[in-house]
């Protein structure tokens, strides 16, 4: 047990990154030590086996509860089995014990919470390891060699409550939190977990054993403690282009939440229909705290950058006017995702409905996990963004991170542009929205492969600037595999960190949207992918009255297509198809030309020198 948290301690900075996630690594990590030392049956081996599995199989069902998937299947049965390897008079009891609260919990939410499509099959997981568990039970209820002695179990009590007010100490004078309930429920559960443990091994703790239980109890504290609190204002934004036809639906989902704390600020991007109308007559009826803007065309994600100075709640929340709030109590569920956990913010799962509001299916997010090995797996899709946009935000990231990587540069919003990093994302585990699917979607617009691919395409050539991937497109292929058999999980990535060649790539991810190359803007991506040389410079001198982004690619395709881009563009693009790596620019123009590159894509692989 020492060597494992030594061995994850290496990459750890601060008492933050003692979180839900280094939690999940060292119950995998210690469920597959436990289980490789059974058999050396003998001292301290057989005692750190009991003392521990207890506190596994209590962290493995909340694992499972928050990333329902392959992997943690896999640890729960781990621990399972470690139960019955035991094979100690009380362990079957306790291991039924924390199956039946467990189920009980989950039961609660299938029927109270109306969660049962994301609940049922952990419940129905749940039903099957309390089988299991009753059979273990039965072959060892005749085993009765140890004796409970009430007084060792006080006198063993005590260490674990000086370990409790000490990590409360230690992760408290870090960093201040609000006192949450699930600090509270977790701070039981893991009293409960060590003493089960300790009844099963009939020992006094340790020194090693209240230094891991401290390390543990840490993560805990700082996994749920947030600065957001149940009562913090929602602030969402409703971007609108003609929506008139559905925008009342979306406030009718809005106007029966639960959750009162809330205001919503309507961005009608250049409406030609009669959306204003709409709205203006709802709200004489309905008396909701709405606020209505109007700016010209641009586009979704500048309309909602647009909102962004009216916003005056600690946490946003966008949502379409074509879309609705899955259930009365969305919002409460969101605000709890956030006020419960240490997270920048709350993926939400969705059901798919058509134009009528008629349910299609029920989607849930994939699991999230903040690390490389996600990058690596979003660059195998190919640059498309394995989760989905609809998340709860923390004011402060939306603001920051999310305004720059998503509503700027149009690529996926759990990406951190600027450290080349994931944001630490959970998985809120609810439906949140009713997603409207029908023929006038985005992606279904005229240009509107042109302008997905953009995204696409810079989000993965940002990626393979910094990460290679060993044998891509197998690897794609194999991983794409594991993700259809929902075992993506468990999906090895082998690669390293280092630039990957576009040469093949960037065509590849280009024929999945498009049949030709002849758009000026993708051929320009395309010639530079073809012709890249890294040692290759080219002196660039020009003039432009207007920067594009990532979220102005539909504008930019209208202007090109009108005919009314200013000719710099025209020149930009040949330069670019040149595939010169270096670009030798004017003193004080470089930041210019960053942007520029970004908004083609190929930021990553150009180095600017200013002359």
């Amino acid at each position: 047990m020492a060597l494992i948290l030594a061995l994850l301690f290496v990459n750890l900075n601060s008492i933050n990154e003692l979180n839900q996630w280094f939690i999940e690594r060292l119950t995998a990590i210690t469920s597959i030590s436990l289980l490789l030392v059974v058999p050396f049956q003998m001292m301290p081996f057989v005692n750190v086996t009991i003392l521990f599995t207890p506190l596994t199989l209590v962290f493995s069902l909340y694992f499972l509860m928050v990333r329902f998937n392959a992997k943690n299947l896999l640890v729960l049965a781990l621990n399972i089995l470690l139960f019955y390897l035991n094979n100690l008079p009380f362990s079957g009891l306790i291991l039924i014990a924390i199956l039946v609260g467990a189920g009980l919990f989950y039961l609660y939410k299938c029927v109270f919470a109306n969660e049962w499509e994301f609940y049922g099959k952990i419940f129905i997981t749940l039903l099957i390891a309390l089988l299991v568990g009753i059979i273990i039970y039965i072959e060892q209820i005749s085993l009765n060699n140890y004796q409970v002695v009430p007084l060792a179990l006080l006198i063993t009590l005590l260490p674990v409550l000086l370990v409790v007010g000490l990590a409360y100490w230690v992760t408290y004078t870090e960093m201040k939190f609000h006192q949450q309930k699930n600090l509270i429920i977790w701070t039981v559960l893991f009293v409960l977990a060590n003493q089960s443990s300790l009844i099963i091994a009939q020992e006094i703790i340790n020194p090693l054993m209240l230094v891991s239980w401290l390390v543990i109890l840490c993560a805990i504290l700082t996994s749920f403690s947030s600065e957001i609190t149940t009562k913090d204002k929602i602030s969402i934004i409703i971007p609108s282009y003609n929506g008139g036809d559905t925008i009342c639906e979306t406030l009718d989902s809005l106007a029966s939440q639960t959750y009162k704390n809330w205001e919503a600020i309507i961005v009608d991007d250049g409406s030609t229909d009669d959306t204003y109308e709409v709205v203006e007559n709802y709200l004489t009826l309905h008396k909701l705290p709405i606020k209505y803007l109007h700016e010209n065309n641009q586009d979704q994600l500048n309309a909602i950058k647009f909102a962004l100075p009216k916003v005056s709640g600690k946490i946003v929340y966008i949502l379409h006017s074509d879309d609705q709030l899955a259930s009365i109590y969305a919002l409460q569920r969101g605000v709890a995702a956030l006020a419960n956990n240490r997270a920048d913010g709350a993926f939400i799962n969705l059901e798919e409905v058509d134009k009528s509001g008629s349910h299609i299916k029920f989607v849930n997010t994939q699991t999230y996990y903040p690390s490389m090995v996600s990058l690596a797996k979003a660059a195998l899709l190919f640059g498309r963004n394995p989760y989905v946009d609809f998340a709860f935000w923390k004011k402060d990231v939306f603001t920051e991170s999310v305004y720059q990587t998503y509503l700027t540069d149009n690529m996926p919003a759990w990406y951190s542009e600027n450290d080349r990093t994931t944001l630490k994302m959970i998985n809120g585990n609810f439906t949140g929205i009713k997603y409207r699917v029908f023929d006038g979607n985005y992606i279904h617009s005229s240009d509107g492969a042109v302008n997905v691919l953009s995204g696409e395409l810079r989000f993965l050539h940002h990626l393979v600037a910094h990460i290679s991937l060993i044998k891509f497109n197998w690897q794609s292929i194999f991983y794409r595999a594991c993700k259809k058999l929902k075992l993506a999980s468990l999906c090895p990535i082998f690669f390293s960190k280092k630039k990957y060649s576009l040469k093949d790539l960037t065509p590849e991810v280009m024929s999945l949207r498009l049949k030709k190359f002849d758009h000026p803007y993708i051929k320009a991506i395309y010639d530079f992918s073809q012709n890249y040389d890294p040692n290759k410079s080219v002196k660039v001198d020009l003039q432009f009255k207007k920067i594009y982004h990532g979220a102005d690619i539909r504008v930019f395709n209208r202007e090109l297509t009108n005919q009314t881009i200013e000719a710099s563009y025209l020149e930009i693009m040949k330069v670019i198809a040149s595939g010169a790596g270096i670009w030798q620019v004017p003193m004080g123009t470089a930041t210019m030309y960053l942007e520029i590159l970004e908004f083609f894509t190929i930021r990553d692989y150009v180095r600017i020198e200013e002359i």
